[in-house]
């Protein structure tokens, strides 16, 4: 059985004034666990090396036995980073070390990805990155591109081929240590690799925002322009705060989710937009464990870590992965789930079994999804299913017994029947049970 670790904290809700400027920036066309693992059954040595050159086999099976299928792309080399589905079709941001930042559309009547962009987003620097996706229909899609553009896409209508682009800079709110080209895409030292900090959420046409670094921005839906309404200005010396994702229950309710990072530690951050303020929900001190802040819940004890990926189960529910900011124990990963109660707030967490598929990198989830019940978990070349009863099983995405040697970043579906779960040169949709 699952053990939930209640952390009751009954504080009321702390206000933070928002930070409100008018955007400087004009919108132009683009220019030119601990205790147990799960392995997939079909990988027979856990320890073999994995790399993200895998390509998948078109001689092979085209689904795994659990349902897994693989699709489609142009260009064999694509890493895809983000996803937004809808039922006939859905959207998606992906790197390429050939063409640079690419965002591609799959439909179901031809079962294919295909390029929608304009290609300006790899105009300006050579370090260019993805990071979110969102479309709040199937002819309006948003994404961000490094070092802080956002980007909105539109077409007459989904018969029509014809996207046009136009694009805003964020601007860099920060004073800090980091070069502002960190400040989208900061090192994270729990897993060695680099942690996107540059996004885009939204709740429906008119309730856009986007998240640079230790600020939020809102879409003006009457004049199209960006402006900030939300900045985490306290950072201590040597510290920083990022915003790593978004979700909510409606306009009047928005939640992002984050980190106060200070080299080896971090606190986790959740931030809350309701009709009237902005209230930071939780927050830490930084030093080598992870204080409690004053008028905040404390989610995780000791080397608490980032809170990493967000989603709504309910209207007063969310779920999101905490990594543990330890860097002698890297197999630990958190599922956090913060319920809105009278009074506050309250945090539970649950130890995530991650074990996969290479015995080097650090077991981490990568991202985490809740559909009809299920509780879907990627990391490296695993796909896990958690279901309401507590238990674990890998959901294999291997066509052939061997190995998947490839990160997956997300996973995200409108039902069991519908679920994406993508990653460098793969792109598999499941629409079985």
């Amino acid at each position: 059985m699952r053990s939930w670790i209640h952390l009751a904290v009954a504080t009321a809700p702390l206000a933070i004034s928002a930070a409100c400027a008018s955007s400087e920036d004009q919108a132009a066309p683009a220019p030119e666990p601990p205790t147990s693992t799960v392995l997939d059954a079909d990988a027979p040595d856990a320890s073999a090396p994995v790399s993200d050159g895998d390509v998948p086999d078109t001689s092979l099976p085209r689904c795994s036995a659990s349902g897994w299928c693989v699709t489609p792309f142009p260009d064999e080399d694509l890493d895809f980073r983000d996803i937004w589905p809808f039922e006939d079709r859905a959207f998606a941001i992906a790197e390429s070390r050939t063409q640079g930042v690419k965002v591609l559309e799959w439909q179901k009547s031809t079962d294919a990805w295909q390029y929608i962009d304009d290609a300006s987003q790899n105009v300006v620097g050579v370090e260019t990155f993805a990071g979110r996706i969102y479309a709040p229909n199937e002819d309006e899609v948003y994404f961000t591109v490094s070092p802080s553009f956002v980007y909105r896409g539109k077409r007459p209508n989904a018969s029509e081929s014809a996207w046009s682009w136009t694009r805003h800079v964020l601007p860099d709110n920060v004073l800090g240590h980091l070069p502002p080209d960190d400040h989208g895409r900061p090192y994270y030292v729990t897993t060695g690799m680099t942690q996107v900090t540059l996004g885009v959420w939204g709740v429906g046409v008119d309730d856009v925002y986007a998240y640079y670094s230790n600020a939020i921005f809102r879409r003006d839906p009457l004049h199209g322009t960006w402006s900030s309404v939300y900045l985490a200005n306290d950072a201590e010396p040597n510290e920083h705060i990022f915003f790593t994702a978004a979700a909510g229950a409606g306009p009047d309710d928005i939640w992002f989710s984050g980190a106060r990072d200070r080299s080896r530690y971090a606190c986790p951050l959740l931030v809350r937009k309701t009709a009237d303020a902005w209230i930071r929900v939780a927050d830490g001190i930084v030093t080598d464990s992870c204080g409690v802040r004053a008028g905040t819940v404390r989610i995780g004890e000791g080397f608490a870590g980032w809170l990493t990926e967000l989603q709504a189960i309910s209207p007063t529910e969310y779920i999101g992965l905490q990594d543990a900011m330890n860097p002698w124990n890297l197999d630990h990963v958190s599922l956090m789930k913060v319920r809105v109660e009278d009074g506050g707030y309250s945090v539970d967490h649950s130890a995530v079994p991650i074990k996969n598929a290479s015995s080097i990198a650090p077991q981490v989830a990568s991202s985490v999804w809740r559909v009809n019940g299920d509780t879907w978990f990627t990391s490296l070349g695993l796909v896990l299913r958690g279901t309401e009863d507590g238990a674990f099983a890998v959901s294999t995405i291997s066509r052939d017994g061997a190995p998947v040697g490839a990160p997956l970043h997300r996973i995200r579906g409108t039902s069991n029947q519908n679920l994406w779960a993508i990653g460098a040169r793969h792109a598999y949709h499941k629409t079985t049970p």
